[in-house]
């Protein structure tokens, strides 16, 4: 059997008032952009690694903090490979027998969120283990202690590399897989399986507010008491739409509305589909990043002539 120390790096909207993410934020939060791993004989030695690229399906455009953390850039993504191919050449490098093993529980649960988003069949993961709690309960005897991966290369001595630089996965994969050559007995890490949590949607921040309503569709939506009468986000007042509600694109609705105490607020009607293939509506309020009277003054009447154009 061999041992897989696999890492994951992603990408993540620009906004969270982007169309993709109000359309599928509840799908997916994060595209995964890079799977690195590092496998290992049963005598824990290297015997190969894996590194794939990956082409974001849906966040398309790399968040600056993405390629400020990870070093990946736009070009680095050119040309590579989708999430379905790139999974088929992973799981072939793997083989039969393995144990797929990560320091921490975030990365399965992005990569579960990737498989049901981009597969669609219902996939699962093989049985995927902890190696950052088997060394929290090592060195602290619990498995509560949650240290990061450069605080067990300190308690190993191990000394980071040039050639290896972090946050990147195949090089983190690597520096995970030093550490468990430290490890006394590192079979252990196979008593430390994980569970897939499901991924929530990002909090919205005190200056949005997010509500599902009871309806299945926009057309009922938008002629409903909560799309004619929302609230303000900041202070919950309830306020009216002047002109009405016009498409940003087939899933989204957007109205405006003025509350007196906080200015120009944005309405949207989303229709999401869930993941059991239902769909809902959610109505969504921001207060505008623009709040100047001429700028205001001047959307409205934009409004009101997009409302004057839709066919009746």
């Amino acid at each position: 059997m061999y041992y897989i120390l696999m890492d994951l790096e992603w990408n993540q909207p620009l906004s969270h008032r982007s169309a993709q993410y109000r359309r599928y934020g509840s799908q997916l939060m994060f595209d995964i952009i890079q799977i690195g791993a590092v496998k290992l004989n049963e005598q824990m030695q290297m015997v190969g690694s894996f590194n794939q690229y990956i082409q974001p399906g849906l966040y398309r455009k790399l968040h600056p903090r993405i390629t400020r953390i990870t070093g990946i850039n736009q070009e680095d993504l050119h040309g590579a490979l989708p999430f379905t191919e790139a999974l088929e050449r992973f799981v072939s490098w793997c083989g039969e027998d393995f144990a797929l093993i990560t320091w921490g529980c975030d990365d399965i649960n992005v990569f579960q969120q990737n498989l049901d988003f981009y597969l669609k069949d219902d996939r699962t993961m093989p049985s995927v283990y902890d190696l950052q709690r088997l060394f929290g309960m090592r060195t602290a005897g619990n498995t509560k202690n949650r240290p990061g991966l450069q605080s067990a290369m300190k308690y190993f001595h191990i000394l980071p590399s040039i050639d290896h630089p972090f946050h990147s996965a195949v090089d983190d994969a690597y520096y995970t897989a030093k550490v468990i050559q430290h490890m006394d007995n590192p079979e252990e890490v196979l008593q430390m399986p994980q569970t897939v949590r499901e991924l929530a949607p990002a909090k919205t921040s005190a200056n949005e507010t997010s509500d599902d309503l009871r309806f299945t569709n926009l057309a009922q939506a938008i002629k409903s008491r909560p799309a004619r009468e929302p609230n303000c986000p900041a202070c919950g007042k309830r306020l009216k739409v002047p002109e009405g509600y016009v498409p940003l694109d087939k899933h989204t609705w957007r109205a405006l509305a003025d509350c007196p105490d906080h200015g120009l607020v944005l309405i949207d009607m989303v229709l999401e589909t869930m993941r059991d293939g239902k769909n809902k509506v959610k109505r969504k309020a921001a207060l505008s990043d623009q709040q100047n009277p001429a700028y205001v003054k001047t959307k409205h009447l934009q409004w009101a002539n997009k409302v004057a154009q839709l066919p009746k």
